[in-house]
């Protein structure tokens, strides 16, 4: 489906699974929020060359930016809906569904090369549907129990196999995982 182009996730969810809390919350990330600290975010977007991300997402995204998608301008922007034609036009940003992505990729982004990737920055029914594709993911699990919300792995996806490619743990409690797709 994603062919010549390289996946990559880079999240962020709590010790019991969730991207968020109910109502899309977050605040259980400010407990390992370091300003000295980035967790390997910019290394990780030197290498990125393209965004996609889900609709909510994007829309929770640009709620906490004052009503900007911070990434606009910086990489080829396509979110994930199937109320594309509902959406506002966008500088920047493109709509579509999951079975246009192929196509966007193939008009907007480049074959990558080397160490390069698509992000493919959620929300969990994106990840989870692009899972087979996603040819790393680095996940830093967050020191909280949440209980409820958004989940980074809803059921219904098949089985993938990966292979552990490092993992570090930081002075605030995070624990950060990098997986790559098992050859095979």
């Amino acid at each position: 489906m994603i062919q010549g182009r390289r996946i990559g996730v880079f999240a962020a969810m709590s010790l019991d699974g969730y991207l968020a809390g109910k109502d899309d919350n977050l605040d259980f990330l400010a407990g390992v929020q370091d300003p000295e600290e980035d967790y390997g975010y910019g290394a990780f977007a030197n290498r990125v060359v393209g965004y996609v991300v889900g609709r909510r997402t994007y829309e929770v995204v640009q709620e906490l930016c004052d009503g900007e998608f911070p990434h606009v301008g910086r990489w080829p922007i396509y979110v994930v809906t199937n109320q594309a034609a509902a959406m506002p036009d966008t500088e920047g940003v493109e709509f579509g569904t999951l079975e246009e992505l192929p196509v966007w990729l193939g008009q907007r982004v480049a074959p990558t090369e080397g160490d390069e990737v698509v992000w493919c920055d959620g929300g969990g029914q994106v990840i989870s549907a692009l899972s087979e594709h996603i040819d790393e993911w680095t996940l830093s699990v967050v020191p909280a129990l949440l209980g409820d919300g958004i989940r980074l792995f809803p059921g219904g996806r098949p089985p993938v196999s990966l292979s552990c490619s490092g993992a570090m743990s930081y002075s605030r409690g995070l624990v950060q995982m990098r997986y790559v797709k098992a050859q095979g």
